[in-house]
């Protein structure tokens, strides 16, 4: 669930976005802040610190930014300063792209799997979760050996698990439900 404060502040720069037609730019900047932002620890605690003075954050974002992306990701990005909300900017990028996601009909499945996919298996697999879906889905995969066997996926609150950790469970608490009720 995103930050509330956060997720407004996205959708106002989505909406003066679209009001001024440069919603395809704007995706673009909020992707190269969430690189810059992932990429930079340092950036993030700066923009956090309560210590850092505010036109020093602002004055880094400028000589980061300025020429960089839109201008009204400038102004926004100045804003947020303005209003003493610069902590938020790594959530509002969050956000943003959750908005970006389901305005686009995207949805991210995380996928554990037990080894890891070759690109056919992926693919299989990614047209396999659009159709159940119905939206096109971007996967994230991360290879787990503690499943054993087999994957766990995850969209939104959704879990579909198929490990083979998981059926020796649900096998394990048959066998001991059975075994209890054997002895009754």
């Amino acid at each position: 669930m995103s930050n509330p404060v956060a997720r407004r502040y996205a959708l106002a720069l989505y909406q003066e976005a679209q009001d001024t037609g440069v919603v395809e730019r704007i995706d673009e900047d909020v992707a190269t802040l969430d690189a810059t932002l992932g990429g930079s620890r340092e950036l993030v605690s700066l923009l956090q610190s309560p210590v850092v003075p505010r036109d020093k954050k602002d004055a880094v974002l400028q000589r980061l930014f300025d020429g960089n992306v839109e201008a009204l990701t400038m102004r926004f990005l100045k804003l947020l300063v303005e209003k003493e909300r610069e902590e938020l900017i790594p959530a509002v990028v969050r956000a943003y792209g959750d908005l970006r996601d389901t305005r686009l009909g995207v949805v991210e499945a995380h996928v554990r799997t037990a080894k890891p996919l070759g690109y056919d298996e992926t693919e299989k697999l990614r047209k396999s979760l659009e159709a159940r879906e119905g939206k096109t889905v971007r996967m994230k995969l991360d290879v787990d050996p503690a499943l054993i066997g087999g994957l766990v996926v995850r969209i939104g609150d959704q879990v579909y698990d198929y490990s083979v950790r998981h059926q020796l469970g649900v096998l394990r608490e048959q066998l001991q439900e059975r075994a209890f009720l054997s002895q009754n």
